[in-house]
């Protein structure tokens, strides 16, 4: 396997190299750029590049691959990126070895409970990605689609009601309110609970965290709802959308996502875009109705992380 290519560690030098090959790779998998600088130095800062990550480089000393293996709520998660070009080779394959591999190590490592598993998200376009990954004994858990809306029209301004207020999140004060009203909004039966300390790591890093854009939405003294949103370079995104469940159809939703639209457009944003699951039908609704629109459909595979199996250290 990769007779073709030379691996070797990434170093912080390639960072610029590897967002070009992601950005390739975007155009084949969704059809346009999805990939940010930002998120991938915040992705960088999670890991250990000298042990968690590869690059495919070939004879020409071209990078025609890329994987990592990163943190996530039920284990590990791993990302590979295959140059176009690169489908009849055995790089997509053996990449996903070598971090599968990480992956149980890690996991063997911690000592982890048993029930973690191995995750990663390929786009419902890429034929090949999607035939080695079932062939290696992974199912798909969900579907998650990206939903996108263009700024340079008119939409409602929000009016909100009486008793109230909008404001933006007080860094060091909010948190652990916020992520109790997150994990309360998102409770379903089989949805694995995100600890405190996990979530503000996710949320709150260094790179993308601005609490100016996290609104909350208060009723006197308590809060009721948020919109937690980020800049990217050329979206905005809302990150992360809920309302108390005795709060609901009352169109707080929809109002917290208009708002995080005008301040979007303030801001120079051209569109703004967000993630969902395709089973949460009611959410769906609300975003299309909005004006967004789907843009990208990703399969998330999972597979059982068996302990005991360190290959492709």
């Amino acid at each position: 396997m990769l007779e073709h290519f030379y691996l070797r560690r990434p170093t912080e030098n390639d960072i610029e190299a590897v967002l070009a090959l992601m950005l390739r790779c975007d155009e084949r998998d969704v059809g346009f750029p999805d990939s940010d600088l930002t998120e991938l130095k915040n992705d960088w800062d999670e890991i250990d590049l000298s042990r968690d990550a590869w690059l495919a480089i070939d004879k020409k000393n071209i990078l025609q691959g890329y994987c990592g293996v990163f943190p996530w709520n039920t284990g590990r998660r791993f990302d590979v990126y295959d140059a176009p070009g690169t489908e009849e080779s055995d790089l997509f394959l053996s990449l996903m070895v070598l971090a599968e591999g990480r992956v149980r190590f890690l996991i063997n490592e911690g000592n982890a409970p048993e029930g973690e598993t191995i995750t990663t998200h390929i786009s419902e376009r890429v034929e090949h990605q999607n035939r080695i990954i079932r062939e290696a004994g992974y199912s798909v858990k969900k579907h998650i689609f990206n939903l996108h809306r263009d700024l340079d029209g008119d939409f409602p301004k929000p009016v909100w009601p009486e008793g109230i207020t909008l404001r933006s999140m007080k860094a060091d004060q909010d948190e652990r309110v916020l992520y109790e009203l997150i994990e309360t909004a998102f409770t379903k039966p089989d949805r694995k609970p995100v600890a405190f300390k996990d979530w503000k790591k996710f949320m709150m890093s260094r790179t993308l965290f601005s609490p100016e854009i996290w609104f909350i939405l208060e009723k006197g003294e308590e809060m009721i709802g948020c919109a937690l949103c980020f800049n990217y370079n050329e979206i905005g995104w809302v990150r992360q959308l809920a309302v108390r469940e005795d709060q609901r159809g009352q169109g707080f939703g929809r109002m917290l996502l208009e708002h995080a639209f005008h301040v979007f457009k303030n801001n120079g944003m051209p569109k703004v875009g967000l993630a969902t699951e395709s089973v949460n039908e009611k959410a769906l609704n609300l975003y299309t109705s909005a004006g967004m629109r789907k843009t990208v459909h990703l399969y998330e595979y999972t597979k059982p992380a068996l302990k005991n199996e360190t290959r492709g250290l």
